[in-house]
């Protein structure tokens, strides 16, 4: 059975000010599903996850490390942020790297933004057509989303990471690096072992039914974005221009969620933004 959105649960607002938040203006929680360790617990409230620096997670599913950089939110490595940044058009770059607690087919395991609400107006349909085309241009395998009680935009982990490497546990390439090394031939084969072979061909459900995630090996996802800004809560559409999303998905934060089609989670972050602050959620909160 299909339910990607099974153990998605609601997010509260963050309790601190907005003013105090470190990355202000976002403020990057864990979901429900996912431990951050060594950073904060669920009952920690007020303690956001590391920008810019590595931080360790762990779910049912997985047992890692993630980094995050946005260009337009404040980071604990400036130094960094702005090396990584600075030429590039990106907007934002995930780094996922460990290993998984159960085999689990490539076919199985989807990334991208999950909804525990429904959307307050989808997209024109034009646009939604548009947004689309462009997102599968970088994201085999898509499953747009935007009119059910949970919307989602998902596609294949395996076919959408701009590069992946597997290697023996002490191999794993450093996270930190701006790019990461294609490294997948010697466990996958030489048909998808060439990022464009592999994108090709694990972007594709039934293809990557054949391949599988071990638990033996580590596994680095990298990925880039130079159309979704979460500092500024924008999404830039060519041919529209920059289209703010924040009044469409409601009081809601977006998330940064890998799932199985059963519902179980592998990482889960919520972004939210200071646009979404009511008064009323940071009574008596520092």
């Amino acid at each position: 059975m299909t339910d990607f959105s099974q153990n998605f649960t609601e997010s509260e607002f963050p309790k601190m000010k907005p003013e105090n938040w470190p990355h202000r203006p976002v403020f990057v929680q864990a979901g429900s599903e996912m431990k951050v360790l060594g950073v904060a617990d669920d009952s920690v409230e007020n303690k956001p996850v590391p920008l810019g620096v590595p931080f360790e997670v762990e779910s049912p599913l997985f047992k890692g490390k993630v980094l995050l950089r946005f260009r337009n939110a404040t980071s604990d490595d400036p130094t960094s942020h702005s090396e990584y940044f600075h030429e590039r058009k990106r907007l934002m770059q995930t780094v996922i790297q460990g290993q998984f607690k159960r085999p689990l087919k490539m076919s199985d395991v989807y990334v991208g933004s999950i909804f525990a609400q429904p959307l307050l107006g989808a997209p024109p349909p034009m646009l939604t057509s548009i947004m689309d085309a462009v997102i599968r241009q970088i994201a085999p395998g898509l499953i747009l989303d935007l009119s059910s009680d949970k919307p989602k935009v998902i596609c294949l982990l395996a076919g959408s990471a701009q590069s992946m490497s597997i290697d023996a546990p002490g191999n794993e390439p450093d996270m930190t690096l701006s790019e990461i090394k294609e490294n997948v031939a010697s466990v996958l084969g030489e048909d998808v072992g060439t990022k464009l072979k592999r994108r090709k061909q694990l972007g594709d459900p039934e293809e990557a039914a054949c391949y599988e995630f071990d638990t033996e090996n580590v596994y680095t996802f990298h990925n880039y974005d130079d159309a979704m800004d979460f500092g500024h809560g924008t999404m830039h559409i060519p041919m529209y221009g920059e289209y703010d999303i924040k009044p469409s998905i409601g009081r809601q934060p977006l998330s940064l969620t890998a799932v199985t089609q059963s519902g179980d989670i592998l990482y889960d972050l919520r972004v939210w933004h200071e646009s979404h602050h009511d008064d009323d959620d940071v009574v008596g909160v520092e």
